[in-house]
This record gives C-alpha cells, sequence and structure tokens, in this order.
C-alpha cells in the first residue's frame, strides 16, 4: 500500500469516525430521551429498550447488527465494506460511552425541536459516512435483503423499513410522537440528499482546482 493509500484511508476512517459520533450525539441527546423512534436499528432498538430497559440502546443497536451481518452474510453474501462494519459497532460503542460514562440527557423536551435539532445532526453523520461508501449498518442491511428478494429499489425498500419501525414507536409510545417520528424519517431522508451532493460538488470543486493548478504547473 502506498502512502497516498494509507492516508486516503485513514482520512475515510476520521470521517466516518466524525459521522458516528455526530449520530450518536443525536440519538443520545435529542432521540432516545424524548421517545423518537425515528427509523432505522436505532429506532427499533429504542423501542425495545422500552421493553427490555435492561438493555442499553448501544448494546441493542450491537447485538442488531451482529445477527444482521449474519443473515446478509447468509442471504446476499460477504461483499460488505470493512468501513460499514467499522462504522455500525463504532456506534454501538460511543452510544454506550455517551450513556454510561457522560450520563446523555435530553438538550431540549420540545418534542419539535428534538425532531429538528436531533435529524439535522444526525442526517449529517449519516450523509458523512454515505459520501465514502460506508454506512452505519441497520437499515442498509435490511433494505438490501428486501431489495435483492423483491421487486422494490433500495429508496423504496429503505423507506419500508423506516415506515415498519415508526409504526412500531408510534405503538409502544403513542401516536403524538409516532407523528413526530414520521417527521424525522421525512427530514432525515431529504438532509441526507442535500449534504451528500453538496459533500459531491465540494470534492468535484477541489478536483477541478488540483487539476487546474497540475497544469499550470506542466
Amino acid at each position: 500500500m502506498t502512502k497516498n493509500n494509507i492516508m486516503k484511508t485513514i482520512k475515510e476512517y476520521f470521517i466516518v469516525t466524525i459521522g458516528v459520533i455526530l449520530v450518536a450525539f443525536g440519538l443520545q441527546y435529542f432521540y432516545s430521551p424524548n421517545d423518537i423512534a425515528g427509523g432505522g436499528l436505532s429506532g427499533l432498538s429504542l423501542v425495545i429498550n422500552h421493553y427490555v430497559p435492561s438493555l442499553s440502546l448501544g448494546t441493542l443497536i450491537f447485538l442488531g447488527n451482529l445477527i444482521l451481518f449474519a443473515i446478509a452474510f447468509l442471504l446476499i453474501g460477504g461483499d460488505f465494506g470493512a468501513k460499514t462494519i467499522y462504522a455500525s459497532f463504532a456506534l454501538s460503542f460511543v452510544m454506550d460511552f455517551m450513556e454510561k460514562v457522560m450520563h446523555s440527557h435530553a438538550l431540549t423536551n420540545n418534542l419539535l425541536l428534538a425532531v429538528i435539532c436531533g435529524t439535522l445532526i444526525i442526517g449529517t453523520g449519516l450523509a458523512l459516512a454515505f459520501s465514502i461508501n460506508a454506512s452505519t449498518g441497520g437499515t442498509d442491511i435490511l433494505a438490501k435483503i428486501l431489495n435483492k428478494y423483491t421487486s422494490f429499489n433500495i429508496g423504496r425498500a429503505l423507506l419500508i423499513v423506516d415506515l415498519s419501525v415508526v409504526i412500531c414507536g408510534a405503538i409502544t409510545f403513542g401516536l403524538n410522537k409516532g407523528l413526530y417520528s414520521l417527521l424525522a424519517v421525512v427530514i432525515n431522508g431529504l438532509l441526507v440528499d442535500k449534504v451528500i451532493d453538496m459533500i459531491g460538488k465540494y470534492k468535484e470543486q477541489k478536483a477541478a482546482e488540483q487539476s487546474d493548478k497540475e497544469e499550470i504547473a506542466a
């Protein structure tokens, strides 16, 4: 591996780590204390945690990803990126650290404000991971399985999975919080696409500037 490749790998894992920290922060300080099950494995873990409080969110996400990776290897195959595996388990670790060491708590009890702030932070974190072909696991794995064995595309499969979690959240925490969770899912989907698009344009601009510098140097 060349020096450039090593630096590129370090940079990518650094970006993934920042994304993971943002997602964990949004979940632990906005979603979780306000019972907002905003889709995904994290939302499902929040529902399960309500019924089994002895299991922390980080532990539930870790176990969930472990089960999902095992199922995915059997149903889809072993072509999984190391960055996704790293991100999914790092998320569990960071969430447990925030909960047990930092004693995370709600930064606001206003549900609308919690949805907006939490989703902005979580969506940005997810977009950072997606921008370098990584993810935090969870619903991405379920969506891939659904996509392989049905006629649904990835986007529709993700929406179906997230909506299923929102329904479970509404049953567990009530219709009012279920509607806020639905709002979180919609905002998150729009935000992730927007941030990824912004990152893509930034990369194109930097590549163009680098190309211009090389032409001038030549």
